[in-house]
Formats: structure tokens, C-alpha cells, sequence
């Protein structure tokens, strides 16, 4: 089935560079011109044929509707690779990570100071320099949506450039649904909507 899976990604269009299997999982990689990574996963010892796939990006300036075409791509291939009927979709993620200039030489300077208002003295408390931090907001389920998900925002400094902010959102559908209903580009659209809208609000309101 490997195999037929590398032929259907060609058939979709996505490229990639490298590919490596074991008894539980396929990894696929492309490294340019915009960095790809796929891994089909089966849990060992599981009463019922479960898996997992995942369709990652790590590239800083990767347009939104490109990769959703590309996942879009992959998911027709992994479906074409191992058609299911019956196949039943446990749960469904999307994650965003973004960065943003900081207004100040830390970003956690901006966040402990500025958007908690703490005095940088109370950090002496734990007896060290302290690199980086951030916020968690969680956000559950609300009743009356057409399709329950649960929010988590992640706002922290960026440890490998501190003037910085990192940012992730990720959105988690956590009821089963029948069928390919993984509905890449409507996902990835509606998390990068509420990025827009709502996260980067966030982030500038009380902004100088």
C-alpha cells in the first residue's frame, strides 16, 4: 500500500524527496521549494483499525490556500490509497503558528508588563533570568454551533528570536463524522479567519 500511496500522491501533483516506512507508520518529506511533511500512522495492538494522518508545513511564509491545496491533494490520495466506506473520522486539528514583532526588545517584556501589567521586581521570585513566557487560553465547545470545536490560543515569546511574538491557534473538531469529511480548505480558512479576527485583536489592543 506504500507504494500505491507514493503513486497517488504523484497522480495529485505533490512532489517530495524522501519516504521511509516502518511496521507502524509512513513518512514522507520534501524539503523545497516549500518544505512538506506527511505521516500516515496505525497504532500497534488496537482492537479496531484506527490511524492517524498528518499533513505539516513548517515553512514561515507558506500561503494558506497553497498548503490547503496540497493537503487537499494528499487527502484525496490517502483516500484513494485505502478507500473506507464504513471509514469514520474520530476528530479533526488544524494548528497556525505565526510571528509577530514585538513593541518592545523582549516580547515577554510586552507580555508580563504590558498586557498583564506585572512589575518585572515580582519575577525575582524564582531566582533566575527568566528566557521566555506566555499565555494559554482554552476555549470549549459552544452550544448552538453547527459544528462543535474546541479553541487554544498560545501567545508566547519567541525563544529563538525574543523580539518576537509566537502565536498558535489551534482548532480541534472533536465529534466523529462519517465518511472523507476532513474538509481541508473550509478548516484551515475558518482557524486563519479567527486569527485575523479575533487573535490579532488580541494582540494589538492596548498596543501604543
Amino acid at each position: 500500500m506504500s507504494i500505491r500511496f507514493q503513486e497517488e500522491l504523484g497522480a495529485a501533483g505533490i512532489d517530495f524527496d524522501a519516504f521511509a516506512r516502518d511496521d507502524n507508520q509512513i513518512k514522507i518529506q520534501r524539503k523545497a521549494p516549500f518544505p512538506l511533511e506527511i505521516l500516515v500512522a496505525t497504532p500497534p495492538a488496537q482492537p479496531q483499525p484506527l490511524g492517524q494522518i498528518l499533513v505539516l508545513a513548517p515553512h514561515p511564509n507558506r500561503l494558506i490556500d497553497a498548503f490547503a491545496s496540497e493537503v487537499e491533494g494528499v487527502l484525496e490520495a490517502f483516500d484513494k490509497t485505502w478507500p473506507a466506506p464504513n471509514r469514520q473520522v474520530l476528530s479533526c486539528d488544524v494548528a497556525l503558528r505565526c510571528l509577530y514583532r514585538s513593541t518592545t526588545e523582549h516580547a515577554f517584556k510586552e507580555i508580563w508588563e504590558q498586557r498583564l501589567c506585572q512589575p518585572e521586581a515580582l519575577l525575582k521570585s524564582f531566582g533566575r533570568p527568566v528566557l521566555g513566557g506566555g499565555l494559554r487560553f482554552v476555549m470549549p465547545p459552544q452550544p448552538g454551533e453547527s459544528e462543535p470545536k474546541q479553541i487554544e490560543v498560545k501567545i508566547e515569546s519567541f525563544l529563538g528570536d525574543t523580539t518576537q511574538v509566537f502565536v498558535e491557534t489551534q482548532f480541534v473538531w472533536p465529534s466523529p463524522r462519517a465518511g472523507n469529511a476532513f474538509e481541508p480548505k473550509a478548516r484551515l480558512g475558518e482557524v486563519n479567519q479567527y486569527i485575523t479576527q479575533s487573535v490579532e485583536a488580541f494582540l494589538m489592543e492596548g498596543r501604543s
